[in-house]
């Protein structure tokens, strides 16, 4: 993964626990509590609380638009740049459009009741009217978005449908893996030539004939007086010997 979709896939998680946890706190906290106070009390409660939130909403808002449509570009040039390893039709089998368009659709409808909740404006005072009630739907939400949003990332982690090279080599090596366990060991890579999935090791090359007087014969390319040279060298040292001990006797005996 390259740096910019690391921070992108930063911003976006930050901005959604920012938003997701705000709306959280204020339903099942701050508008509890504020409801036991009743009166001038819950009023001056939420006003504080509209002063301080209100940029970060606007913040998360901008965040999480900015860095989910990115991603999304980023997500669609990527299957695109690989269709040997995402498939001819990643997109369409996965239904990755629409599941995106859905997410966007609920996001649109998550940032308007959030902005409304913590906003001034006589437009949308019918939101805070019934705060509770809105903020429940609002939180459902963010919930769906949230779980649409690791089903699409679940399908980041690899193609849908691998070529079949590659389905294949995974294939021979899971059943390489499962036939060394039930074995009892080895190593799969030894055995999994005649499968056809991978090669198997190559053998060591035969080794060379030993050259020597064995392997050529001298006397069909030598000379004769080579020849009766090269037989004495070949001949073991007490035979070599035998002639020149038995000359000697000769020669005192003459």
């Amino acid at each position: 993964m390259d740096p910019l979709s690391v921070l992108l896939r930063w911003a976006h998680i930050l901005a959604a626990i920012t938003a997701l946890g705000g709306l959280l706190f204020s339903r099942f906290a701050v508008v509890p509590t504020a409801d036991e106070l009743g009166g001038e009390t819950a009023d001056k409660i939420h006003a504080g609380l509209r002063r301080r939130w209100l940029p970060w909403v606007i913040g998360a808002i901008t965040l999480l638009l900015a860095s989910g449509l990115t991603n999304y570009i980023l997500m669609i040039r990527r299957v695109k740049a690989a269709p040997e390893l995402w498939g001819p039709d990643w997109m369409g089998q996965t239904g990755y459009h629409a599941l995106f368009g859905i997410k966007f659709l609920l996001a649109m409808i998550v940032f308007y009741l959030a902005s409304g909740l913590v906003g001034r404006g006589a437009g949308t005072q019918w939101i805070r009217n019934a705060r509770k009630q809105w903020l429940s739907v609002t939180v459902g939400l963010g919930v769906a978005i949230v779980l649409i949003s690791g089903w699409m990332r679940n399908l980041h982690t690899g193609a849908n449908d691998l070529p079949d090279p590659v389905r294949q080599y995974a294939k021979t090596y899971l059943e390489d893996i499962e036939a060394t366990n039930a074995g009892g060991g080895g190593d799969p890579d030894d055995d999994a030539g005649p499968r056809g999935g991978r090669p198997s090791r190559a053998a060591p090359p035969p080794a060379e004939p030993a050259s020597g007087p064995a392997a050529s014969p001298a006397s069909e390319e030598t000379p004769d007086g080579q020849e009766t040279e090269e037989a004495d060298r070949s001949a073991p040292a007490e035979d070599r010997q035998a002639p020149e001990t038995a000359g000697g006797g000769e020669a005192a005996a003459g």
